[in-house]
Formats: structure tokens, sequence, C-alpha cells
């Protein structure tokens, strides 16, 4: 980057319009935190009553088939889209060295957004759906949350369009694909997927389901990360270039591996073979992106045993993002699909990217965000120290633990010797130790919830440039961007 960038960041904005909206961004991360119970206690209940049906069997909107798809779209729609839109709020305008443009649209895209979330998630629970996984909002519902997305993803055009630099930074490259691959495909699930019908539908349905795992929740969540960690190490990027190449090879061979959820189904073998081979090329993305967390580390790995949360909740997701996507290109072999298919180690798979990558990242936005938009100090290091570990130690055990009973019950499958309900009950053992550490999970996530409540109240009052959580308005640009030279 150009010594004359770095000096236009830092200059006044015109009018003494403050870079960063801070009431927006607070009202953003206000409805994180709603969603950062909900989702997940949506959840549980879920896991709960594969233990015991029979649990809360007289509640029609809690039964387990909605409570399993409320529970989907409230982390992917409500915690996680809240959350990237909230950090964007705040890491657009300093990326750009620019305001927000469209401030009363972006206003309204954000209530219109979380009205719609609120009012899907009612609908799901009413058992009013459309047949299309992480897609089932009702229509009408579907058309407001699209008209949300435009209205809040439009001022975030404008504003990197007018941007006073020519360099796009790696969070910004992502950020703009991945809302405009997203505007493309959520017409795809809300109006042409509820008309098709059979083996076009489930090839159709793949494309839609992984584009919105890996053209809206990777990119976004990517970006993210590419942010915070510079910031918070007080690092520069490893190395721009490799992000360029993971967000190129992200685009190219992410929409081709839908179909390998469809191994040995009545769609074309050609198209299962090109998933499978477009599967294990997403290891290059995924490499990239590793080698340019670990890199921009270097020399700052102590920071792991330190208060700060941010880095180690960073790290701790990117590690699960690389398990996550080890585990996706192995797990669309033929072989392993036969073995896997059918049993939990599908759900451990989904739970390790959307939660342990991505739901973690956008809790480490929560920390960075919060306490900057603020000028408090977060409240409680000892209840972020509870809630890490508690996220380690609950999170770990359920994901070792849906990996094992998906192998059992796989196993099970392999003959017809075994009856369907002999292989539920050979797992149902396992199904209580997923229950727990949901459970240790969900504590973690109230500790949280609860440290944020209070950092937003009761955090002690720093100056905005003497906290190693804090820094003043500008500060943390240089960090995040010095490595974007050309």
């Amino acid at each position: 980057m150009t010594a004359s960038a770095s000096a236009a960041l830092a200059e006044p904005t015109p009018m003494g319009i403050p870079l960063v909206d801070r009431k927006l961004v607070k009202a953003w991360f206000t409805g994180t935190l709603f969603w950062v119970v909900v989702g997940p206690v949506l959840g549980l209940i879920a896991s709960m009553k594969l233990d015991d049906p029979y649990f809360l069997a007289n509640i029609e909107w809690l039964q387990f088939a909605r409570l399993r798809i409320a529970h989907v779209n409230g982390v992917i729609f409500g915690l996680f889209s809240t959350a990237v839109f909230g950090f964007m709020c705040y890491a657009v305008p300093k990326l750009t060295g620019r305001p927000l443009a469209l401030p009363r649209l972006a206003w309204w895209g954000m209530a219109l957004f979380q009205v719609g979330v609120v009012v899907g998630e009612t609908c799901l629970l009413m058992g009013y759906v459309q047949p299309v996984e992480a897609g089932e909002y009702p229509l009408p519902i579907d058309l407001t949350a699209t008209l949300a997305f435009l209205c809040v993803t439009v001022p975030f055009f404008v504003t990197i369009a007018q941007r006073r630099h020519q360099h796009l930074y790696a969070s910004l490259w992502y950020w703009v694909a991945g809302m405009l691959w997203t505007a493309i495909n959520l017409p795809l699930g809300s109006l042409v997927l509820p008309k098709v019908a059979g083996a076009t539908s489930a090839a159709m349905h793949g494309f839609y389901l992984h584009n919105v795992v890996g053209l809206w929740i990777t990119p976004m969540g990517l970006g993210a990360a590419y942010y915070m960690l510079p910031v918070s190490a007080k690092r520069p990027l490893f190395s721009h270039k490799l992000s360029l190449i993971g967000f190129w090879a992200l685009a190219f061979f992410y929409p081709l591996n839908g179909v390998h959820h469809y191994i040995y189904s009545p769609i074309a073998d050609w198209a299962q073979t090109i998933a499978i081979s477009a599967s294990i090329m997403l290891l290059v993305p995924v490499l990239a992106f590793t080698a340019n967390m670990w890199g921009t580390m270097r020399g700052r790995w102590k920071l792991l045993s330190s208060d700060n949360y941010v880095v180690k909740l960073t790290i701790l997701a990117a590690l699960w993002y690389l398990i996550t996507c080890i585990q996706g290109p192995t797990e669309a072999f033929r072989d392993m699909q036969a073995l896997t298919h059918f049993g939990d180690y599908n759900v451990g798979h989904a739970h390790s990217a959307v939660y342990g990558a991505f739901a973690t990242w956008m809790m480490a936005a929560t920390y960075f965000c919060v306490t900057r938009i603020t000028g408090r100090a977060l409240w409680s290091k000892r209840l972020a120290w509870w809630h890490y570990w508690l996220q380690i130690v609950g999170f770990g055990l359920m994901f070792c633990v849906l990996s094992i009973s998906g192998f059992v019950q796989g196993e099970m499958q392999q003959t017809s010797d075994i009856p369907f309900i002999d292989t539920v009950t050979a797992i149902r053992p396992l199904w209580v130790a997923r229950t727990f550490g949901g459970t240790l999970m969900d504590v973690g996530l109230a500790l949280f919830f609860y440290n944020v409540v209070m950092t937003l109240i009761h955090g002690r009052r720093v100056p905005l440039d003497s906290h190693e959580d804090i820094t003043h308005e500008g500060a943390d640009v240089p960090a995040a961007v010095a490595a974007v030279a050309s």
C-alpha cells in the first residue's frame, strides 16, 4: 500500500461525519446476542428430543422436525449473518476510508432483516415451510429477507466503489463476492427449487445448499478473519497473494461440489465425479488461508496464552476450519460416502463448519467490535476464559461423539441383516454424550451473552488508544492493510 493511501485513511472524513456509525454496529450486535441464545437453544432441545422422544411431546411448536429446521436457519441467517453484517458496518468504513453510504437505507435494511428472520423462525416452528434445506422460510418471508439483503448490501457496494484508495484488501474481495453470489443464489432457493422435482431437484439443491455454505458463510467468515487477526495480533497480513489464490480457488471449485452429497444417486455419474474432484481441489483455498493465518501469527503465538480472546477465538475457528475442510474432501470419496452418508458423521461435519469455524469467528467479531464501538474494556476476562474453554471442551466432545456414532451406524448399515432401529439403539448412549457436549456449549454461550451485555452496560471506560482491545479511529487500518502493497 502506498504512503499516500495510508495518509488518506488517517484524514478526517468530510463534514466531520464519523467514519464508523457506532449505533448501527451496536444495533447489529444486539441482534447477534439474541440469536446467540435462540439458535443454539433450539438445537439443544432438538438433541434432547433424540434422547427422549417424549420430551415436550405435547408442545406442537417444539417437535423435532420443526426444531431442527429452525435451529439451522436461526444459526445461519440469525446468528452468523447478523454478526457478519455488524462486523462489516465497522470494517468496511475502516478499509475504504469512507463512512457507510446510504445510512438510512442501511438502518432500514437492518430492521427489515431482523424482523424477517424472527417472523421466518416463528413460521418454521408453526409448521409453515418450503421443502428446501436452508431455504425453508415461506415464500413471503423469503422475498422480505431478499429485499432486506439488498437494502443491507447496497450501502456496502456503494461505499467500496467510493473508496479513497485503489487497492482492495483481502476482506473486501471476499465480502464483495459473497454478497454478489448470494444475491444470485437466494432466488434459486426461494423461487426455483420448490418447483423442481426428481433427480434434477436433488442436483440443484446440492448446488444451492453448498452455495449457502461455500459462497455466503465461507467468504464472509474468511473476510472477517482476515481483518481481525492482523489487527488484534498487531501484525500485517502474511501474504496478500495467498489470500487471492485462496479467493479464486474458492470461486472456481466450490460451486462444482454440491453433488458430492448425492453419490450413488440417480444423478449422472460424471456429475458425481466432477463434484468429488472439485471437493478435493478445495484443499487449495483452505491451505492458502491456513498458511496466511499461521504466517500472520509468526512471533505472536504467545498471544494464545494471553487475555486476547479475539486472537484466541480466531485461531480456534481457523483450526476448526482446517479440520472440517480436510474432512469434507475425504467424505466425498465414494467408499467414504457409502459408510457415512446416512449417519451422524455428516451432522458432525456440518457443525464443525458452521459452528466450530464460522460462528466462533462471529463471537470473536462480537468481542472485537463491542469493545471498540463503546470505548469499554471487556467486562470479565474470567467469563471470557470460561466461555472459551467450554466451547473447546463442549464442541470437541460433540464433534468426536458424532463422528464415532456416524462410523458405528454406517458400519452396521453395511449389512441388510441388521434392522435400522438396532443401529439407532446402538448409538443412543453416544447421543446422550452429544447432548452433554451441547449443554456445555450453551452454558459457554450464556456466559458469552452475559459478558457482552455487561460490557455494554458496565464495562470499564478506557481511553480509545490505551487498551490492547481498543484502538482509536483509523489506527487499526494500517496494521491490517500494510501488506497489501502492489
